[in-house]
């Protein structure tokens, strides 16, 4: 079956952010108790010999937890008698934490991706070693990465100065035409280190496991074919109740309408496209910079993959006007305008339509599996821009546009089901 996360709803507000904190120092010191440090300093000293090494142990503090945790991933410290510091990565393990095979893949695809990019001029982390939670040599404990710990701090996009954003865009600018000089072969993510087998899409949502084993979609040849796979994947788990259990019905049809739009969003002439290593979570705190707003690192590349010019070098979603983006508004923001015109000025034409033309596809991207449940009105925003951007019942209310879609699919099978 598909991972299922569960989870424990609170309904009060004042009641959800003690909640929250007390999950993160539990998960903090349950995962803490499962690391072996000695065993972690054992495997660092073992590849710089002769240097001793000190792995600080996790500890919770609300003031300092952004430094050591991020959204999916922990880091520990391991730092050398030498002043030579690396970073261990660990992915972290909760109530909404994949099944440990998928993590172990999600953590291959990345030590893979990070092996790719030692030979393309973009500032990563170096990958020094490594050990999944399955390996049967791993007395670590839990499944991590050993990679160098960069200088520089994550960037913080709302403080930066105009000035300071315009300098981040150039180089963001440069990084995409460096990545546009090294093409790719199909859509997927890298899943062999040591080599650069393209293989099926390393993430959770793309994931099904069956008695233990990893069934993950993909590769794919066409985005027309990775949307269809992955929203008839979303349909099917709707059916089955491991998503949107809460109101299956009005999710099923915007989901069944997506799979009707695929191929006005990504079209079967434009599937010619060469194919290139996407990021896909170009937040912001992605970014590492020096207090010069010079780039130090790009980081955080767990969700990686190959994809057509026209998605990997779309803006950032750090360039977002979020309030725009969220209300529907089709027109890209003044960062993303000065992106494309950057990509344009450094010889990256291309690239530059990919973001001038490029609202539909993100509006389409974000409506695919979103979390209606809790920011239904974020969703209708973006769902109502989309409809908008293809020119399909683009002017309709939510309520006219689901009596519409009812009668649409009143012959559907999915829909037959979930109304009986």
């Amino acid at each position: 079956m598909a991972f299922r996360p569960q989870l424990t709803i609170v309904q009060d507000e004042e009641d959800y952010y003690p909640a929250y904190a007390n999950a993160e120092q539990e998960e903090i010191e349950t995962l803490g108790q499962k690391i072996n440090y000695a065993a972690l300093e054992t495997h660092a000293m073992a590849l710089r010999p002769g240097i001793l090494c000190h792995a600080g142990p996790l500890r919770f503090d609300r003031q300092t937890k952004h430094e050591v945790m991020g959204g999916m991933n922990i880091h520990v410290n391991v730092e050398f008698q030498d002043g030579v510091t690396w970073l261990a990565r660990i992915r972290r393990s909760n109530a909404t934490s994949p099944p440990p095979v998928v993590r172990d893949y999600i953590i291959l695809s990345e030590l893979a991706t990070l092996q790719f990019l030692e030979n393309v001029n973009v500032p990563t982390p170096r990958l020094l070693g490594y050990a999944l939670e399955a390996d049967e040599g791993n007395s670590v404990g839990v499944g991590y990465m050993l990679i160098e710990k960069l200088p520089g701090n994550p960037l913080d996009w709302a403080r930066a100065t105009e000035d300071q954003k315009h300098r981040i865009i150039d180089q963001l600018a440069d990084h995409a035409i460096e990545l546009s000089k090294h093409p790719l072969d199909k859509i997927g993510s890298f899943n062999r280190p040591g080599d650069e087998h393209i293989g099926p899409i390393a993430r959770e949502e793309f994931s099904n496991v069956t008695d233990g084993a990893i069934h993950a979609l993909g590769p794919f040849t066409s985005m027309q074919g990775y949307y269809i796979g992955y929203l008839h994947n979303i349909l099917d788990r709707i059916l089955t109740r491991q998503l949107y259990t809460h109101h299956p019905l009005d999710a099923y049809l915007i989901h069944r309408f997506l799979l009707d739009l695929t191929e006005r969003v990504w079209p079967v002439e434009g599937e010619n496209e060469k194919i290139y290593l996407n990021h896909a979570d170009d937040k912001g705190d992605h970014v590492l910079v020096d207090d010069d707003y010079t780039i130090t690192g790009i980081v955080d590349w767990k969700w990686a993959f190959s994809a057509p010019c026209a998605l990997s070098f779309n803006s950032p979603l750090v360039l977002l006007d979020l309030g725009g983006f969220y209300a529907g508004d089709p027109a890209i923001s003044l960062a993303e305008s000065y992106f494309a015109e950057a990509l344009e000025r450094k010889g990256g034409i291309e690239l530059a339509e990919s973001v001038r033309g490029g609202r539909k596809r993100r509006f389409f991207e974000f409506c695919c599996g979103y979390d209606m449940y809790t920011d239904w009105e974020g969703f209708k925003g973006l769902f109502e821009g989309l409809r908008r951007c293809v020119g399909v019942y683009g002017e309709l209310e939510w309520e006219d546009w689901r009596g519409i879609a009812l009668e649409r699919y009143e012959e559907d099978e999915g829909v037959l089901r979930l109304m009986v």
